[in-house]
């Protein structure tokens, strides 16, 4: 009798696995699953699972258009250090695009001008602090500002991590800088 309990049991594990199986493929497009299906058999590598897309919301003070920025391209592989000696983005620093590493890179090189419509936010966290004090944005706009490329700066601090970001300088503040490097469409950071 118990042997009967135990296979059942195990059988209903069974089942309660399959319909968990069931419902989540069922919730996908079937487009997703031939897309996954594709991308494992042509790489020989298993697709990574499809999480759920939670609404990005922008860190407070900053504009909506750069809401989940962090799931963006990084431009660079590892955390950029202070400069010494005069940086005016003091801190550890991470920057990102809004553009496919195929757009700005389609034969693995690094392609110049950015295309119309890209932004790059640069984050930092101040030396001995954890959490993001300074966010720099470039927007690229056509017609904006052709003298420099069309780009648009302007950045943001805070002093506490639940503080409203403010903005401490824009545009003619930053051009004077970025200005050096012109040759590759005024952002420092070129990808990795």
């Amino acid at each position: 009798m118990q042997s009967k309990k135990l296979n059942l049991n195990m059988l209903l594990g069974i089942a309660m696995v399959l319909i968990s199986c069931m419902f989540f493929t069922s919730c996908m497009e079937e487009e997703q699953l031939e897309e996954l299906v594709q991308n494992a058999q042509e790489t020989g590598t298993t697709p990574e699972p499809i999480e759920p897309e939670e609404p990005a919301v922008a860190l407070p003070g900053l504009p909506e258009d750069v809401a989940g920025y962090e799931q963006w391209l990084k431009l660079n592989a590892e955390p950029i250090p202070p400069v010494e000696g005069g940086d005016p983005h003091l801190g550890t620093k991470n920057v990102y695009v809004n553009q496919t590493r195929e757009t700005i890179a389609p034969n693995g090189q690094q392609q110049f001008p950015y295309p119309d419509g890209s932004i790059v936010v640069k984050e930092a966290f101040r030396p001995n602090k954890d959490y993001v004090g300074l966010i720099a944005i470039m927007r690229k706009v056509a017609g904006i500002d052709p003298e420099h490329n069309d780009w648009e700066f302007i950045e943001y601090t805070r002093n506490a991590p639940d503080a409203e970001f403010r903005v401490i300088a824009s545009d003619g503040i930053c051009w004077g800088c970025h200005a050096q490097v012109e040759d590759i469409d005024y952002v420092f950071t070129e990808l990795d």
